[in-house]
């Protein structure tokens, strides 16, 4: 009999699971860890690194809700939208049609930013409108795999550059650092350089669940992080040509008892059903733990880069000062960091445009005929034309004023934080509500479930701190 002991080669063909959590990873790590990470780190040095830990709740729901799709081979917000008359599609619409124009505005303020600063010349909300258009046009064109692969390279080399920089930090005291990943409640005050600096506005409750909102896995990657499960094979969906044919049928099935009464019985059958789980597990983790590591580098190179200077991005200069970054390592680095900021920036845009187009059909077809009677493709291009119509004078009001941090911060807030939340609970409820009891997740899987949800409830506690 063949020993079962676990070998090297074993765990090392779990990395090939590693696929749509790299996308996660990627996405997370882009315009809103860039700007705020170090901001937070530069005027809170290393107190806020909890804020990194309690982020695995989002994990946490993101494997519970993809669990219960490859599974049941159902889509979340199609029974989401069977329950309370679709009350949690609704308000998931709401934040999407409020906010997705909101973030096309501050992100094309700060691609127009690097843009204007690499080449020296330009008026930056010109070069951002400019390239934001065209990130809607390659959207709608749908070629971009090699955007994609690109952006996903410059993101690395991002967060690779951050953990390089921070471990050449001479005075780098990891005794000191490494208990902030666990004060889970400490909420510091600005300190009296940023209260002066007139430019700085933003409210420190509102930035910190901003931060927060960056590092989740938002309601808008859960939603696609199912689908692009789907694509893999995983689960249910292994060995299918045609996936969401086959969530189709399952769902006309659902639809007429409002359970999930299709699964077998046998013992064999269900413990094979949970292993074909396995690879989110292993996917997501990965994830979670690069975007911890690259998180951290980012706060603790504002913390030790950027707070002794005090020096801190704000509306005027978002980009500029975390080049500091790369030019620790060695100056001649710097022309690096931009390329890689606009590729990360761009690549955001891009894939932001189709995450939250994909996103928004998704939870309302089932509720809205008009929607359903559309193609994807024409409902991405009626979509895009209203992110850009609202986009781009706000783009232009955050010229003249309007403040980029303080709306960036509103809009991760929703969308990665108040979101993330209601749909967690939406997760819990459908899991017991309608899998059968073998299904289930267990009880610890479930007491998971509801720390991970009082977790992302705790940052709300700074407005009160």
């Amino acid at each position: 009999m063949k020993s079962l002991k676990p070998s090297l080669k074993k765990y090392l063909k779990y990395l090939l699971f590693f696929g749509p959590g790299a996308v996660i990873a990627s996405v997370t790590i882009g315009q809103g860890q860039l700007i705020i990470g170090p901001q937070i780190g530069a005027w809170a040095g290393p107190r806020l690194l909890w804020l990194i830990t309690i982020n695995i709740a989002s994990y946490i729901i993101a494997y519970i809700s993809c669990r219960y799709t490859l599974i049941t081979g159902l889509n979340v917000m199609d029974v989401f939208s069977t329950r309370l008359k679709g009350l949690i599609n609704l308000i998931f619409i709401a934040i999407m049609v409020i906010f997705v124009p909101i973030f096309a505005g501050t992100i094309i303020t700060s691609l127009g930013q690097i843009l204007s600063w690499s080449f020296g010349f330009g008026d930056y909300l010109i070069w951002g409108i400019i390239f934001g258009l065209l990130a809607a046009v390659l959207a709608v064109a749908g070629r971009y795999r090699l955007l994609e692969f690109t952006q996903l390279i410059f993101v690395i080399i991002l967060a690779v550059g951050a953990i390089v920089s921070v471990a050449l930090i001479p005075d780098l005291n990891l005794s000191e650092i490494i208990p902030h990943f666990f004060t889970i409640g400490d909420f510091p005050e600005y300190p009296e350089w940023v209260l002066e600096m007139g430019e700085f506005t933003t409210p420190a409750p509102l930035l910190i669940l901003g931060y927060v909102g960056t590092l989740t896995v938002t309601i808008v990657t859960l939603v696609s992080y199912a689908s692009w499960a789907k694509v893999k094979g995983w689960g249910v969906f292994k060995g299918e040509n045609d996936p969401e044919r086959l969530s189709r049928k399952l769902f006309s099935i659902f639809m007429k008892k409002g359970k999930v009464d299709y699964l077998p019985k046998n013992k064999d059958d269900i413990r094979k059903a949970k292993l074909l789980t396995k690879p989110i597990l292993v996917d997501l983790s990965l994830a979670f733990i690069f975007v911890f590591i690259a998180s951290a580098a980012y706060m603790l190179a504002g913390a030790y880069l950027l707070g002794p200077r005090h020096e801190i991005p704000t509306d005027i200069d978002l980009i500029k000062k975390q080049a500091i970054i790369f030019s620790n390592i060695a100056p001649w680095l710097k022309p690096l960091y931009k390329i890689s900021v606009f590729f990360a920036l761009f690549g955001t845009i891009y894939g932001g445009f189709e995450a939250a187009s994909r996103m928004l059909y998704e939870t309302s077809k089932n509720l809205f005929g008009f929607v359903a009677k559309l193609e994807y493709r024409r409902f991405l291009q009626y979509f895009l034309i209203y992110v850009l119509i609202l986009g781009i004078p706000l783009a232009i009001l955050m010229r003249f004023g309007l403040s980029v941090m303080v709306m960036l911060s509103i809009t991760l807030l929703f969308i990665g934080v108040i979101g993330v939340i209601i749909y967690g609970i939406g997760t819990l409820y459908i899991n017991y509500v309608t899998l059968p009891k073998e299904y289930r997740p267990g009880p610890v899987l479930f007491f998971l479930g509801i720390i991970s949800i009082i977790l992302l409830i705790v940052p709300f506690l700074s407005f009160i701190a």
